[in-house]
This record gives structure tokens, sequence and C-alpha cells, in this order.
């Protein structure tokens, strides 16, 4: 398994990104698979439906994988969806009290 998604993984490229404005929520677990195909972003599919791995690594900054190396900013309104399916995928693995 290590081997075919070292495989798959070696066709994305790296895409650092910006928050334009807003601020980014780091989770647990933040590395996520998302969809981008849709909205709201579909997240933690198998690596191999997804579109994106989305990693936030500081308030402002973002890494993900992606079709190509790219280097820019994000609109507050991905800012906010990303950080929805932060939230999202915390509630999916946190235990009820």
């Amino acid at each position: 398994m290590f081997k075919k998604v070292h495989a798959m993984a070696a066709k994305w490229q790296l895409e650092a990104l910006t928050a334009e404005s807003g601020q980014f929520l780091v989770g647990d677990n933040p590395a996520v698979t998302v969809r981008t195909d849709a909205t709201p972003l579909p997240y933690n599919m198998a690596f191999g439906d997804a579109h994106s791995i989305v990693l936030p690594i500081g308030h402002r900054h973002l890494l993900a994988l992606g079709p190509e190396n790219m280097l820019g900013t994000t609109p507050r309104s991905r800012v906010d969806e990303i950080n929805t399916v932060q939230i999202l995928a915390a509630d999916r693995y946190s235990d009820p009290v």
C-alpha cells in the first residue's frame, strides 16, 4: 500500500498558499484529503479519490498537493471552506462526553 500511495503522490505538485485575509485553523490532525469539484468541499475520502491534501502549517499559510507547483494566495472564501473542513474532520473523530 505504501508503494501504491507513494506512486500516486509522486504525480502531485506542491502548492504553498497564503491567506489573503482571515486565518487558517490548525487541528490535531490537520492534513485532510479534499475534492474541489463540489461545495461544500467533500473531505476525508480515500487518497486516490482526492483532488488534494490540504495542510495548514500556520494561521496564514497552507501547503497542499495539487496538479502544479504554485506559490500564491487564496481568498477568504477558500480559507473559510478549509476551516470548515478542519472543524468537521476534527468533530468526526472527537469522543462524545
